[in-house]
C-alpha cells in the first residue's frame, strides 16, 4: 500500500473502525508535516486518520526504543492481532503493570465512559481473584505494582479483603483505581483498605473546575474529589490524579492542574494525563484525537514555556509511541523538567525497562540522586491510548499494560477496550463468556 505524494514513515497493521477485521496500514508524512495513518476496508472503506502533529517528533520518538524482552505466551496466534490475546507469541514485552478488575459495576453514570457497554457480568468471586493475582505472579513476578480497578472497586463490601489477598500472595504495591465518592466521604473506610495493603490511590480528576466534572462525570464532584486528596493527605496514602483529556472541555486546565499538584507535594505524587479514546461510552461529539505531542504542546503553551514539548520523552517499559513523561523537580514557583539533564545515550543507559511507566524516571532520579528522598519531584505521564481509529497493532504487541481477566489470561489494555463501530467489544468485560458465566 502506497499513500500518492506523501513520504512514508513506516508500514504497519490496524483495524477497520467498522468491523474490526485486521487491515494492513501506512504511516505516512504529509505535506505540512503531519503524521497520519491510511487503511482501506474491502467492505467499509478508505480510512484516513489523524495521529500527530509534528513528523519530526514522532521519528524521534520511535527511534527511542528500549530492547525488549518477551513475556511467556498464555494463548496461541491463530486469528491474528488483536484476536489473540492473552497473552499470545507475538507480543514483544513484558507486563510492568497488570490491572484487576474486581467489578463492572459503578456508583455514577459518566458521560464518559470507556468502560460502558451495556453490559453488567456478576462480580469475579475471591476464587478467581485469587487465580487471576497467582497467574500474575507466575508470569509476570511479584515485584511490581498492580492496579486493583473496574468499574468503581470501592461497591465491594470486601474489597478490604482482596487487597490483604493480593498482599498474602507477595505484591509490594497494590493501587486503587477509583472516582473517589466513598474514599471521599469516609475517612474510617479509607483507613481499613490502608490496614488491609493499599498503597496509593489512582484518582479520577478531571479539572479544576465544577463545570469539567459536570460534563465527563454528570454531576458537580468537585468536592468531594478534593476530600478525597485530603483524606488520602490524612491516612498517608500517596495521590496520582488521572485526568481524562476532551477537547473543548477541560484541555485548557493542564497548566492549572500542574500548578495545583505542584502546591500539593505532600498529597498529589503524580499526574497522569490521558487524551479521550472512543470506546464504550462517549458523548462528546466530533472530539479531535490528542496524541502525546498535542498534549506536551498544551502544556507548553499554558505553562508559558516553563516545559516544553521537548521535555516529554518516551519511558522504556513499553512501544516507545505509546507514552511521553517528564519529571517536574524543585517547588511550584521554581522547576525544571528532569529530562533537560539527561543525553540520548545516558537515557539508554540508565532507563529500566521494569520500572512501571509512572515511575521510568523517577527510578533514574533515584539512582542519581545522593539522597533521593530530599528531591521534590512531580512525574507527569501522557498516556496515548488507541481505539479503533488509532489503532497501531506493533504499539500494541509492545504494551506493557494488561487487563488480567477472571481465566487468568492478560489483554493488552488498549486492545481489551476495542470496540467495533456499534459499540461491541472484541473482549468482553473479564472475559466472562470465554468459559460461559456471562450474567
Amino acid at each position: 500500500m502506497t499513500v500518492a505524494g506523501h513520504t512514508i514513515i513506516r508500514k504497519t497493521e490496524s483495524v477497520c473502525p467498522t468491523c474490526l477485521v485486521q487491515l494492513p496500514a501506512v504511516i505516512y508524512e504529509t505535506g505540512d508535516a503531519e503524521v497520519r495513518m491510511h487503511k482501506e476496508c474491502p467492505e467499509h472503506g478508505v480510512f484516513d486518520v489523524y495521529i500527530w502533529p509534528d513528523a519530526q517528533r514522532y521519528k524521534w520518538y520511535s527511534g527511542m526504543a528500549v530492547p525488549a524482552v518477551a513475556r511467556t505466551p498464555q494463548t496461541a496466534s491463530t486469528k491474528g492481532c488483536p484476536h489473540d490475546c492473552g497473552l499470545c507469541p507475538g507480543h514483544e514485552r513484558s507486563i510492568t503493570l497488570p490491572e484487576v478488575e474486581v467489578t463492572w459495576r459503578c456508583n455514577l453514570a459518566c458521560p464518559v465512559c470507556f468502560m460502558f457497554d451495556g453490559d453488567i457480568p456478576a462480580d469475579p468471586t475471591m476464587n478467581e481473584l485469587r487465580h487471576m493475582f497467582e497467574s500474575i505472579l507466575r508470569f509476570d513476578g511479584q515485584n511490581l505494582p498492580i492496579q486493583i480497578t473496574g468499574g468503581e472497586p470501592t461497591i465491594r463490601e470486601d474489597l478490604p479483603q482482596i487487597f490483604e489477598m493480593a498482599r498474602q500472595i507477595g505484591f509490594e504495591a497494590v493501587e486503587l483505581n477509583t472516582n473517589g465518592l466513598v474514599i471521599g466521604t469516609d475517612i474510617e473506610y479509607l483507613r481499613s483498605l490502608k490496614k488491609a495493603g493499599l498503597t496509593n490511590v489512582y484518582l479520577q480528576f478531571d479539572g479544576l473546575a465544577p463545570k469539567t466534572t459536570i460534563q465527563l462525570r454528570g454531576r458537580d464532584l468537585l468536592g468531594i474529589k478534593m476530600q478525597a486528596i485530603d483524606n488520602c493527605a490524612q491516612v498517608g496514602i500517596p495521590v496520582i490524579l488521572s485526568v481524562a483529556i476532551v477537547k473543548g472541555v477541560n484541555d485548557h486546565e493542564l497548566g492549572d492542574l500542574i500548578k495545583f499538584c505542584m502546591a500539593n507535594p505532600d498529597a498529589i505524587k503524580g499526574l497522569a494525563l490521558q487524551p479521550a479514546f472512543v470506546s464504550g461510552r462517549f458523548t462528546v461529539q466530533n472530539v479531535k484525537h490528542l496524541s502525546i505531542a498535542d498534549v506536551a504542546g498544551l502544556i507548553a503553551e499554558q505553562s508559558d514555556g516553563k516545559i516544553t514539548v521537548d521535555d516529554f520523552w518516551p519511558v522504556g517499559s513499553s512501544h516507545p509511541l505509546c507514552y511521553g513523561s517528564t519529571v517536574l523537580i524543585g517547588t511550584a514557583d521554581n522547576f525544571e523538567p528532569f529530562t533537560r539533564q539527561l543525553g540520548e545515550d545516558e537515557y539508554r543507559r540508565l532507563i529500566d525497562r521494569s520500572s512501571p511507566q509512572g515511575a521510568a524516571f523517577q527510578d533514574i532520579i533515584a539512582r542519581l540522586a545522593e539522597n533521593p528522598d530530599t528531591v521534590c519531584t512531580l512525574p507527569i505521564l501522557i498516556m496515548e491510548y488507541m481505539d479503533a481509529w488509532t489503532m497501531d497493532l506493533e504499539r500494541a504487541r509492545g504494551c506493557n499494560l494488561a487487563v488480567t481477566v477472571t481465566d487468568g489470561t492478560s489483554i493488552p489494555f488498549c486492545v481489551y477496550h476495542l470496540t467495533d463501530g456499534s459499540g461491541k467489544r472484541v473482549y468482553p468485560h473479564g472475559g466472562r463468556n470465554r468459559h460461559g458465566r456471562c450474567a
